[in-house]
């Protein structure tokens, strides 16, 4: 099967257009013999003459004029397709897919979608919400968003923001044990345990002149969703230690309590992780900037 040289469809179209050759090369800005080595090479391609040439002026022949009208068509489309691609690098259109664990994707990324999608109205957004984290390349997700620690992998992270982790009770449990002074005092307590986590029982808290304090509970409950761990925190269970952006609306009402306030916990990034693309859509970029620009409102 010959294989044809689809570039030399625009070299004609301009020829036809502009009437000569030098004017040809004059609105490609290339030369004229690069021109109109292009055309005889055309015609030498398809077996036929294209064009009748005078000194002033040439014109088509009716093979010419057949394969212009095709050709022409075939151009514009190719340019569309490019217009096309080119535009939704600086204007957001197009699919979105975003994958996200549960608790974080509730608390932030299903409401930022919400004002993307005002804002970017081209876009189509798909959140896929799953403590499971999924590839993005071989799931074929445009961002990735990940609460915790990184793994390796060949793809590329972007950090937009950071996290607490602290332990929560429901205000009757700590009624009826007593609110601890020190991280030792939580091993009287129940514990629920973050089954998704590498250590869920064995933590490290520091304080601003104390020594740290390295502790291991005993879960008396355990699940592997946060939502359903400050579920059973908010029905006295026990305590749990989870992130702080999942408990915020309960510790505003008063379903949790947050203990040990003069203790900290290892801190969390948040982040969001691309498939290894040198070029990403509008769609991704704008979106994981406002989505920066919300979590640092909402927890400045």
């Amino acid at each position: 099967m010959q294989k044809y040289n689809l570039n030399r469809m625009e070299y004609f179209v301009a020829i036809a257009e502009e009437g000569t050759i030098t004017a040809a090369a004059r609105r490609m800005r290339i030369s004229k013999a690069v021109v109109s080595k292009q055309l005889l090479q055309l015609e030498e391609d398809l077996g036929t003459a294209l064009v009748v040439r005078n000194p002033r002026h040439l014109s088509l022949t009716d093979a010419g004029q057949q394969f212009y009208e095709a050709a022409k068509t075939t151009v514009e489309r190719a340019k569309e397709a490019f217009d096309s691609v080119k535009l939704g690098t600086s204007e957001p259109s197009g699919d979105l897919r975003i994958t996200a664990p549960l608790d974080f994707g509730v608390a932030y990324v299903a409401q930022a979608l919400v004002s993307f999608n005002r804002a970017y109205p081209q876009v189509t957004p798909h959140l896929d919400l799953t403590d499971t984290k999924l590839d993005p390349v071989r799931s074929r997700y445009d961002i990735g968003l990940r609460v915790g620690w990184l793994d390796d992998s060949s793809n590329i992270a972007r950090k937009l923001g950071e996290f607490r982790q602290i332990p929560v009770a429901a205000p009757a449990l700590l009624d009826s044990f007593g609110r601890p002074k020190h991280p030792k005092d939580l091993c009287d307590m129940p514990f629920i345990e973050h089954q998704a986590l590498a250590t869920p029982t064995r933590w490290t808290f520091e304080h601003a002149v104390k020594a740290p304090v390295n502790v291991e509970f005993e879960p008396r409950l355990g699940a592997c969703v946060t939502l359903a761990i400050t579920a059973m925190a908010k029905s006295g269970g026990g305590f749990c230690i989870v992130p702080d952006f999942a408990v915020e609306p309960q510790l505003e009402t008063g379903e949790l309590e947050r203990v040990l306030e003069d203790w900290t916990l290892p801190t969390g990034g948040i982040y969001a992780v691309f498939p290894p693309l040198r070029f990403r859509p509008a769609a991704t970029r704008k979106f994981t900037d406002l989505l920066i620009a919300r979590l640092a409102k909402d927890r400045a």
